[in-house]
């Protein structure tokens, strides 16, 4: 069902492996590009969680067979999780940010994911994550902070931004590393410094998409607004008292001055949100709307929320914003972040640092986590199956469950190919809904 799946929604995923730029010496090479990165991504889709473990699995009888489902290699032994290595030490990332980009087009051809938009425009989160952490310098790049106990960590980190789905798919569009640059420095790269990188990138490989971006409060700064505007997205953005004081307090004093500027909802199950909000603030030079909502439980637990947007709210769409908007952007730690790390693709695991390797491994991560989620989120186990299961989720309960059951059918593969007959544009693949 998973090759099923890759070949229904990406069929040319082999073939745009195998046209990435080889950086190897090529009178050397025995396996292609195609083989080696399929054998990372069966690595992080099965579970297997390091590359000495991976390197038993490679020696199962089944391995092979499956790698040869999912790419259309010919070769007749698996590489090692050492020519894994050694490719992406030396793979120019802007190869696999290529790779990842092209499978994301194809979907976006596809239009199966029109029904999941935010209204015309696509909701992309944008948030920073450690990637590696080391107890010496790894290199001259890297970032680093002083502990508590007076101890230098020197890390790793990563600017991404993900898709933000209805349906609860997560996908990366494109990420920048953060590291700091050659030579003598004044202050340390960030997240703030690498956005206009993340921004210029995201414009080139999709330059007409209608993006509305998910911001931190870190993020609520003129520079950060001015960029959003001239590059023609939108944005809702987190804000917080302590980061924009002044901000606060303008907008605060605006809807006391508008009382009439207000609504309430009733959720399900008693919860009631009651909405404030402000127009035409002035930020420096830049223009933004403030909405606060205070979210109260049937319990009487209380919670208050807070954004600064260039969507001009109204009591029509105000719980629109919020709902369907702002409050989302916790998913691209939640089912983002947090699933690549536990989730079974073990992304917290070193599987390799060198050169380019660690960000390659990261980047490796994202194309393997958005087929997972083609195939979790598929009903194609309730179109081939007799069973009553309507989705992955009702069949394995856990992603984890998936990626072992994965796992144990890759070592059960058999010679015969169970999708070779199966034809891509035969059968439709709908996304669960719920």
């Amino acid at each position: 069902m998973f090759v099923g799946t890759c070949r229904h929604f990406v069929p040319r995923l082999a073939a745009l492996m195998g046209a990435l730029h080889d950086p190897r010496r090529q009178a050397s090479i025995e396996y292609s590009v195609a083989h080696v990165l399929g054998n990372g991504l069966l690595m992080m889709l099965a579970a297997v969680g390091s590359r000495m473990q991976h390197a038993e699995e490679v020696l199962q009888p089944g391995f092979l067979r499956a790698l040869r489902h999912l790419t259309g290699c010919s070769e007749s032994t698996a590489a090692s999780p050492g020519a894994l290595n050694h490719l992406l030490m030396h793979l120019p990332p802007s190869q696999l940010l290529r790779l990842n980009r092209a499978l994301v087009h194809r979907l976006l051809r596809m239009r199966c994911l029109e029904r999941y938009r935010f209204g015309a425009e696509w909701l992309v989160a944008v948030d920073g994550v450690e990637v590696r952490k080391y107890r010496s310098e790894h290199c001259k790049q890297c970032l680093h902070r002083k502990l508590s106990n007076g101890q230098v960590q020197y890390f790793h980190a990563v600017l991404e931004a993900k898709l933000i789905l209805a349906n609860g798919m997560v996908v990366s569009l494109g990420s920048v590393p953060i590291l700091n640059p050659k030579g003598d420095y004044v202050k340390q790269d960030c997240e703030l410094k690498a956005f206009p990188r993340l921004a210029e990138q995201l414009k080139r490989q999709f330059p007409k998409l209608s993006l509305c971006l998910l911001l931190d409060s870190l993020y609520g700064c003129e520079p950060v607004f001015k960029l959003c505007r001239q590059m023609r997205w939108s944005h809702i953005t987190v804000l917080k008292q302590g980061r924009t004081p002044a901000l606060w307090k303008r907008a605060r004093e605006a809807c006391d001055r508008h009382p009439e500027d207000a609504s309430t909802l009733r959720l399900k199950g008693g919860t009631v949100q009651s909405y404030r909000w402000a127009t035409g603030l002035k930020h420096g030079r830049e223009t933004v709307h403030a909405i606060f909502c205070d979210q109260t439980t049937k319990a009487g637990k209380t919670t208050h929320w807070a954004w600064t947007t260039d969507h001009r709210p109204d009591k029509h769409n105000v719980h629109i914003l919020a709902n369907k908007g702002g409050r989302l952007r916790w998913k691209i730690e939640n089912e983002g972040f947090n699933v690549q790390k536990n989730g079974g693709i073990s992304l917290k695991h070193d599987y390799g640092s060198q050169l380019h390797a660690w960000y390659n491994y990261y980047l490796l991560a994202q194309i393997a986590h958005l087929l997972q989620q083609l195939c979790w989120l598929g009903n194609l186990v309730h179109t081939l199956s007799a069973k009553a299961f309507q989705t992955m989720k009702q069949a394995f309960k856990t992603l984890r469950n998936l990626a072992l059951r994965l796992r144990s059918d890759i070592q059960a593969a058999t010679d015969d190919d169970p999708c070779a007959d199966f034809d891509p544009a035969a059968i439709q693949i709908r996304f669960d809904t719920a």
